[in-house]
């Protein structure tokens, strides 16, 4: 049996830490009041309860006062719903953005908002579309007994292939993308009450609910064989999980998508020892209520120059370091030890050439032939050589480069849910290559790339940091916490700097637009070291996935050779991400195919694997230049609409 928390002697009174979380929930709602300018002062704040006829008065009416409650009654749902999914699951990861119910409740919203042509209320499609998220997690993670980790991953997969589709709707959208793009990355701002009086009646039901279902709760937390032989049915449990996704969908209505906090306040409240759901529920809405109020307070205070920074990014900067330490002192069962990677039947050589050099010149001939428009004659392919050879070429190598990173990657861990995307390598170089754009450095210089260097290298040392020696899918559940926390900065960052926001989901998103020969010119040496890397490690990547103990018994040092073909990665990484920005999946499913393909043997994999990520980003950039042109999709989207699932196939692989 499994419980969701460890409890320890409790140091702090249930009392005294309600007390002091009030405390502060009143001194931050007085800040908050006071920050967003000069034109309410802390005279206009102590008059406010009179409701003196100013224009002070009137801001703190209409924008700060909504914003303030706002701010309240996210945190409070989105604590109070992991609380009860924590509870129901006996999983100390789950919460709404980990199980996929905040990304679905995005998505439905996003799609309610740009695709329909009928109005569709906003609370209708968040609670919709979280428990489609909710569901398709359960479903792929193996039901409501999965183990935590197993469980998380799969909300991860189906939140990546639900946060991939809108992404596309959203670059589609032109000139509301910049709105759209703010309020999915977690941003407070109201005007008026509109949206808090529609929530209200949600948030005040669900919450009347949970505090009834407090007994069932502590019975549920005894496991599921002893709350049903005390009368707690399924439908108990299934009530208290429709409850938390109402809750999580008032939330990504009011404030947008905002994670982290539903799996950080329930999991502290317990870790002190409380465990008895009548003072878990309050004090994790309490400080739910505090954590988003201070982030919140923090934004505004960040937004002052006039950048509308959002709350959300600076609770996941926050947040994602608190999940790290969560993983690694939270006892969690149901994990196995890493073990050797998957591979496939060895393909006769002869026929795995001729197979990868016919479907490689289909793709190139493809590709220079579809774009906006079809060139079927000489004229017209002459008319686009220029624009698509340079395209083609710097696709070919990103992909190369993303591929050798995997197969290197997956080498150095033993686990092949590694990848550039799910260890945050490439996070850390994307957003270093911003900061480079600030600088001034064009991509493609010298400066950027080894700006962009340092990014994937920071990762990489962040990463180490927390060990590479856990379980595969515990690294995996690092590494996301670690890109997820890179993503907001890079969301900060746009912001901030008011770069244009549709250039910016590019190049985050991975795209060759505007590619020319100077771009090919400043990528041909990375590709030609991964060369030279690939014909010098392979005899030591067969030696590191065999194992630490054989390793070393054959004279392999693992500790220098795993750091090694991990900075290696990290390189290869920064030279993709400097050249074509981040682009998701291939450096994961390039590995997997030419396992299959080729086998165990890197000499083979590694070749084979760079021909497969040569094609798949190829073919990605192919078809997002054409699905919907004139205008264009990244690469990285239509890699991640694709990659995304197979990922889900992967983990349930795994568990079968």
């Amino acid at each position: 049996m499994r419980s969701a928390t460890t409890p320890v002697s409790t140091a702090v009174s249930p009392r005294l830490l309600f007390s002091l979380g009030l405390v502060l929930l009143v001194l931050l709602s007085i800040l908050a009041l006071k920050q967003g300018g000069s034109l309410v002062a802390w005279s206009d704040i102590v008059a406010a309860p009179l409701r003196p006829e100013t224009l002070a008065q009137a801001i703190i009416e209409t924008v700060r006062a909504p914003r303030l409650v706002a701010a309240i009654l996210v945190g409070l749902c989105l604590a109070v719903a992991g609380a009860v999914m924590q509870t129901v699951l006996r999983n100390p990861l789950a919460a709404p953005d980990i199980l996929a119910v905040t990304t679905g409740a995005q998505l439905a919203l996003v799609i309610a908002t740009l695709l329909l042509p009928f109005y569709v209320p906003g609370l209708a499609a968040t609670v919709f579309g979280g428990l489609l998220g909710g569901l398709a997690c359960l479903m792929l993670g193996g039901g409501l007994r999965a183990p935590p980790v197993r469980l998380a991953l799969a909300g991860i997969a189906v939140s990546l292939s639900f946060a991939a589709i809108s992404s596309a709707i959203v670059l589609m959208a032109d000139d509301r993308a910049s709105g759209i793009v703010l309020w999915s990355a977690g941003i407070l701002d109201q005007t008026g009450w509109m949206k808090v009086v529609t929530v209200g009646p949600a948030f005040f039901a669900g919450l009347v609910v949970v505090g009834v279902m407090a007994r069932s709760l502590d019975l549920l937390g005894l496991g599921e064989d002893s709350a049903r032989g005390l009368g707690v049915t399924r439908t108990v449990t299934m009530l208290a999980l429709g409850v938390s996704v109402v809750l999580a969908g008032s939330a990504v209505t009011l404030g947008g998508p905002i994670g982290f906090v539903g799996l950080a306040v329930p999991n502290l409240v317990r870790g002190i020892g409380i465990t008895r759901h009548r003072h878990v529920i309050p004090l994790a809405a309490l400080w739910g209520a505090v954590a988003v109020l201070s982030a919140d307070v923090m934004a505004q205070w960040l937004s002052a120059e006039g950048a509308a920074i959002p709350t959300g990014a600076i609770v996941a900067c926050l947040g994602a370091p608190a999940m790290l330490v969560l993983l690694r002192f939270a006892r969690i069962g149901g994990e196995k030890r890493p073990r050797p990677l998957s591979t496939g039947s060895r393909a006769p050589t002869g026929i795995l050439l001729a197979v990868l050099l016919s479907v490689g010149a289909l793709t190139i001939a493809s590709s220079l032939a579809v774009g906006d428009g079809i060139a079927t004659t000489l004229p017209q392919l002459a008319a686009v050589f220029d624009l698509r050879v340079p395209r083609l070429l710097v696709a070919m190598g990103a992909g190369m480069l993303l591929a050798g990173a995997g197969v290197f990657l997956q080498a150095a861990t033993r686990n092949p849910l590694c990848g550039p995307e799910t260890l945050g390598l490439a996070q850390g170089a994307a957003l270093f290559s911003l900061l480079a754009l600030l600088g001034g450095l064009s991509p493609g210089s010298l400066g950027f790339q080894l700006v962009t260097a340092a990014g994937a290298f920071v990762a990489l040392v962040g990463l180490f940091c927390f060990g590479v020696h856990r379980t595969p899918e515990r690294l995996v559940l690092y590494g996301i916490a670690l890109a997820a926390s890179l993503a907001a900065c890079s969301t900060i960052v746009v912001v901030e700097a008011r770069l244009q926001t549709t250039e910016a989901l590019s190049w985050l998103a991975g795209s060759t637009h505007a590619r020319g020969m100077d771009d090919v010119s400043a990528l041909m040496p990375w590709v030609a070291f991964l060369f030279v890397a690939a014909v010098s490690f392979c005899s030591r990547l067969d030696v590191l996935v065999l194992g630490d103990d054989t390793a070393r018994a054959l004279g392999l040092e693992t500790g220098r050779a795993r750091f090694a073909v991990a900075a290696l990665a990290a390189t290869f990484i920064a030279g993709a991400v400097s050249s074509i920005g981040a682009i998701g999946f291939v450096g994961l499913l390039a590995p997997h195919g030419a396992r299959l393909l080729a086998g165990p043997k890197h000499a083979r994999v590694l070749p084979v694997a760079m021909a497969i990520g040569a094609i798949l980003v190829v073919v990605a950039d192919m078809v997002g230049r054409s699905i919907i042109a004139p205008r264009e999709l990244p690469a990285g989207i239509v890699t991640a609409l694709v990659g995304a699932p197979v990922f889900a196939l992967l983990l349930h692989r795994r568990r079968a």
